[in-house]
């Protein structure tokens, strides 16, 4: 039977494919995040996410109850997988299991741009179109929101979401600008010694308050402890995916071998932070919390507690309020 399925299939996109004729628009056209156009040829009621930032901006919007399938990594995290109630496990964040999606009624799948899924060819010979917007960086967030908006009918919700982001946003921005020096950075991964690159989400946030991130590199890296070291940042943020130990792990880092003539340890300015928040539309709250890490001279009215809490009233979500650093702000 799964012989026959396959072939079936690859005869369909065969047909779909003859001759060099464009495709029609669909009744929804999203620009994806990297400037592609994904094309959808029917309502979206069945969503499946392998992107959990574009997920939080569903829960925002008020639809999360379309997200039907979950990749793996999404439902092993305590905080987003409640979000999801009628959710089921499709399966890898880069590979999902394309049988199950056709079986639940997939109607659309929203990935990541940079990280496309492995079977991406399979997914478009089912039929089940893949939507690339990441709701990751700070200089198209607004516009991936709008898209997401688009992809279940809400661009004025969407378009409220997208504002306030901005407003936070603009407003570390600007407060970041007034600040005479600037200070290094090192942002640690929950994995030891891997430290947050310029394209990560922590080392987006370093740029946009001015931060000097002593990673120079994109991505994810392990660090040698002595290069570490010997950078001597002035600051140091690691990030978790739990608060229920942040004293162990503050402890941890401040007593590190070499540590103790690190800048931002003898200075006491070392901080635990939720990974959950430093990507997404939430990640204004982070850029907050980083901005009063960095400049705790400058006077700011905002705190990354009433950025959530003003989520929370603005669009009639539940997120946590609290724990959001250790030590709080």
């Amino acid at each position: 039977m799964k012989k026959l399925f396959w072939t079936v299939i690859a005869v369909v996109l065969i047909i779909m494919t003859a001759g060099c004729v464009a495709p029609e628009a669909g009744d929804i056209s999203i620009t994806n995040t990297d400037g592609t156009t994904t094309e959808i040829f029917r309502d979206v009621e069945n969503i499946v996410l392998l992107n959990s930032n574009a997920g939080e901006v569903l829960y925002l919007l008020g639809e999360a109850d379309r997200v039907v399938g979950i990749s793996k990594s999404i439902a092993n995290n305590a905080g987003q997988v409640k979000l999801y109630p009628n959710s089921k496990i499709i399966g890898a964040w880069n590979e999902p299991d394309v049988e199950y999606l056709i079986s639940i009624g997939a109607d659309v799948v929203l990935a990541y741009s940079d990280s496309k899924p492995k079977n991406a060819e399979v997914l478009a010979a089912a039929n089940i179109p893949v939507v690339y917007v990441d709701c990751t960086k700070p200089e198209t967030m607004a516009s991936d929101i709008m898209e997401i908006g688009k992809l279940v009918g809400k661009q004025k919700q969407a378009a409220e979401i997208a504002e306030y982001y901005n407003e936070v946003m603009d407003e570390v921005r600007s407060a970041s600008m007034l600040a005479s020096t600037h200070y290094t950075v090192y942002a640690e991964s929950y994995t030891a010694w891997y430290g947050q690159g310029t394209d990560t989400g922590m080392g987006q946030l370093i740029s946009w308050t001015f931060g000097q991130n002593i990673m120079k590199d994109a991505g994810a890296k392990k660090l040698s402890d002595e290069w570490v070291v010997t950078s001597s940042p002035e600051i140091i943020v690691k990030l978790v995916n739990s608060m229920d130990n942040a004293d162990a792990v503050l402890n941890e880092i401040k007593n590190r071998r070499g540590f103790d003539s690190v800048s931002a340890v003898e200075n006491n300015k070392v901080w635990i932070i939720r990974n959950d928040l430093t990507y997404g539309p939430r990640s204004c709250a982070a850029a907050v919390a980083l901005f009063k890490m960095e400049y705790p001279g400058i006077k700011f009215d905002l705190t990354p507690e009433s950025v959530l809490l003003e989520f929370n009233k603005r669009f009639g979500t539940n997120f946590e309020t609290d724990g959001i650093t250790y030590p709080a702000l």
